[in-house]
């Protein structure tokens, strides 16, 4: 199956503020953790979309994977982060593996 076709239509800031929630993380700690104003995180949660860098650094603060939920399900996706470490191939573009490397 090709990897377009298994992309999930997503609002990546609604998954945000759900996993905030589900967490107990305030705002304001929340906005500490990534380095952000409160007003911007506001603006997260309303994006339907967001940058890269920005969603690792989610990611990272909140020890949630947001890529493989995203764009896998947290059932079937493979493990992101063992398979670049190990050098997996997966049908990911070579400049978001490129980026996630340089995030490590």
């Amino acid at each position: 199956m090709d990897f377009v076709e298994n992309i999930r239509e997503i609002h990546i800031g609604r998954m945000i503020r759900e996993k905030l929630t589900e967490k107990s993380i305030s705002i304001t700690e929340f906005a500490d953790l990534i380095h952000r104003a409160r007003p911007t995180v506001y603006g997260i949660f309303g994006q339907k979309s967001i940058d890269t860098e920005l969603l690792i650094a989610i990611s990272k603060a909140l020890d949630f994977d947001f890529i493989r939920k995203a764009y896998y399900g947290e059932e079937s996706s493979p493990d992101i982060y063992v398979a670049i470490k190990t050098n997996e191939k997966l049908d990911l573009p070579e400049e978001f593996i490129r980026l996630v490397k340089s995030k490590r």
